[in-house]
């Protein structure tokens, strides 16, 4: 799993997105950005990462048709569709720095560059309406407004501005005469009343048109970096305290400390609201979601791992990590005719991306053969050969394309599909040398871009779910496509004949435990012919008191005919597509004689196939179990998982690295 600092979040209240802007660790790259898709308040899917190659993003927000606006140190914002990666307009606004957005009226917007200018700018017809200078020397920090008047936080004071001009400047205190007083962030609570956060942990309350103070409130113990007005006219703040305190209005028009969240650790460096509820993010690599109380916001799947045949590939932020694993057979032990075989992890290669740009997807051939690279800038084709005998010659590129895609899939036959744009997908032969041409699948407008691809094994079908929230199934030979009806699909995955597709449930279900979230759906008609609920999956029915909800949040093949699904808690369920049987990790060690579940005979199950591999193995029926030390695999013609047992390994997976910047430490009463 990649861990990252989140410099900004903005969160599209309309279609719940969440875009997280991200610094890359390599130097003299440009910044990214990750969009998710909230579909309930404990889960985010990931979809998209776009990459503007614009240098350092200094805010972000979403506007007027969805689109996100981005402002970058070269003082030019980015216009981006999170629903087409290909359609991203860069507009120069200034020579300086935009340090600040925010909405300024219906089309407009408000923006801030350090040499202390105010822009007003049209989103619509992306111009500037008008400008305003506000002073030599004025380092700008947060911008914010409320239709009529725009509050500027700087040094030692609030600038307000308004018809064109400034109207005023509101001063600010400070604690002794060598450190100034900085006003790290404003908003407006109402219209007719301007809070602001500053460097001494304390949040001023002031009247915008007269400029009076109304009420200083000490809130937190170090600097005030962000806040945010929920829809019931609370004002939250946090900061380098991580504390999130939460002020609401009293009897009397005063304002009153009613509560404190904890959960981060380090510095909160952003803040947002979707449905009344605050998603923080930070130094932490995690982002929280508080309400009732504070927890981390979870994420579907990050695939950062995978298994094809004896290659394993592990990505990081532009490069890709290949192992080998090298297979050996050990002599057979005395008395018995099993060969004990052994296995040893070669390191074969860390690829790097051309111009070590950001990894926006890739994927490895079925059999381990190929490996597909893709950057927001093109793609790459490399062949692994490992019994190679010189080093250098043993990953080789075999292909670039002026390809800028969102998701891959290689089927059996060699056949890359890709998904680019706003859903148009192409087909590439990955084993033709020097072969360039892409042949043209499917393209259709005003479906979204493509986050995840899955084929069907003889590759004539593709399932794909777009950042839209709708499944597709698209016949590679005619590129026809139907919608599936599956209301929020997360995951998704293919047998020769039928779709199987997993979706998630809200927090306002109130049957979570029963509702279907398991259905397979045919792939040339696009009906659900089954369903399958969470309670039925096996799955460990929701404790009230847990944070987490034991549903399904991924679905992943063992094999043609078994399916496995997997809660984020670690709970698991493996069905049997044409025996009808679940087995979970309450049954004990997994056998291939299960009996099959009682249910009702109007009940039915659902299940899946993927690409997972699982240790296969057969016990030694000659020896005795107490003098065996160690398991031996048979090597044989029998049918695969006749009388073989097989093993799941179950991994707790952390991050990459660890935050740089050390945890806030609260001061108690008395210290300095």
């Amino acid at each position: 799993m990649i861990s990252r600092t989140a410099r900004h979040i903005a969160i599209d209240e309309a279609s719940g997105k969440i875009a997280v802007v991200r610094k890359s660790r390599t130097p003299e790259t440009h910044d990214y950005i990750e969009f998710y898709n909230i579909l309930s308040s404990w889960l985010a899917v990931p979809e998209l990462t776009v990459c503007p190659e614009n240098g350092s993003i200094e805010n972000a927000m979403f506007v007027d048709g969805g689109e996100l606006m981005t402002c970058h140190a070269n003082g030019s914002v980015c216009f981006i569709d999170p629903h087409n990666v290909g359609r991203v307009k860069r507009i120069q606004i200034s020579a300086s720095t935009i340090w600040a957005a925010c909405k300024h009226d219906a089309s407009n917007v408000a923006m801030i560059s350090h040499s202390s200018v105010l822009y007003l700018f049209d989103v619509t017809s992306k111009m500037i309406i008008s400008s305003i200078s506000l002073g030599v020397e004025s380092r700008l920090f947060d911008v914010h407004s409320n239709g009529s008047l725009v509050a500027i936080g700087s040094i030692d004071g609030i600038i307000i501005a308004g018809d064109g001009k400034v109207q005023k400047t509101l001063k600010l205190d400070r604690q002794n005469r060598r450190d100034p007083t900085i006003a790290w962030s404003v908003v407006f609570v109402k219209p007719n009343l301007l809070a602001c956060g500053d460097s001494r942990g304390t949040v001023t309350l002031w009247n915008p048109i007269d400029g009076a103070l109304i009420q200083n409130i000490s809130c937190l113990q170090s600097h005030i970096l962000t806040m945010v007005v929920t829809n019931d006219g609370c004002l939250n703040v946090a900061g380098v305290d991580p504390r999130i305190t939460e002020l609401k209005e009293v009897t009397g028009g005063n304002y009153e400390i009613v509560n404190r969240r904890s959960g981060a650790v380090r510095d909160i460096r952003s803040m947002a609201i979707y449905e009344n509820t605050i998603y923080a993010a930070g130094e932490d690599f995690d982002i929280y979601v508080c309400k009732s109380g504070c927890r981390k916001l979870l994420f579907q799947r990050q695939q950062n791992i995978i298994v094809s045949e004896d290659i394993v590939a592990s990505a990081g932020e532009n490069y890709i990590d290949v192992y080998w694993k090298q297979q050996g057979e050990d002599e057979p032990s005395e008395g018995s005719n099993l060969l004990q075989q052994h296995y040893e992890m070669i390191y074969l290669a860390k690829i790097f991306t051309p111009k070590k740009r950001i990894i926006t997807c890739w994927t490895i051939s079925p059999c381990g053969q190929y490996l597909v690279i893709g950057t927001c800038h093109d793609t790459t084709v490399y062949k692994i050969l490992p019994n190679a005998k010189k080093v250098s010659k043993r990953i080789l590129k075999t292909a670039t394309l002026d390809l800028v895609a969102t998701s891959f899939c290689i089927s059996k036959g060699l056949r890359l599909f890709a998904a680019k744009n706003d859903f148009e997908i192409v087909e590439y032969d990955v084993s033709e040398a020097d072969c360039k041409e892409l042949k043209v699948v499917i393209s259709q407008n005003d479906c979204g871009s493509v986050i995840k691809t899955r084929s069907s094994p003889c590759g004539k079908y593709l399932c794909v779910l777009t950042t839209r929230s709708q499944v597709f199934s698209i016949n590679t030979e005619t590129g026809e496509s139907r919608l599936m009806k599956v209301e929020l699909p997360i995951d998704l995955t293919l047998t020769s004949t039928s779709a199987f597709v997993l979706s998630t449930v809200t927090s306002n279900d109130s049957n979570q435990d029963t509702k279907k979230v398991f259905h397979e759906v045919g792939l040339t008609n696009g009906l659900v012919k089954r369903s399958a609920s969470s309670q039925q999956l096996r799955m460990l029915p929701s404790s009230p008191k847990s944070v987490i909800p034991g549903h399904p949040i991924c679905i992943t093949g063992v094999d043609s005919s078994r399916i496995m699904a997997v809660s984020y808690d670690g709970h698991w369920s493996i069905l049997n597509i044409e025996a009808g049987t679940v087995v979970s990790a309450q049954d004990g060690p997994l056998k291939a004689n299960k009996k099959p579940v009682k249910h009702d005979e109007n009940e039915q199950y659902s299940l899946i196939y993927s690409g997972i591999r699982i240790r296969e193995e057969k016990e030694n029926e000659v020896a005795s179990p107490t003098k065996r030390t160690r398991r031996t695999s048979v090597r044989s013609g029998s049918e695969p998982f006749q009388t073989m047992n097989s093993r799941i390994l179950q991994l707790e997976v952390s991050g990459d690295e660890v935050p740089k910047t050390a945890g806030f430490k609260l001061k108690k009463f008395g210290m300095q």
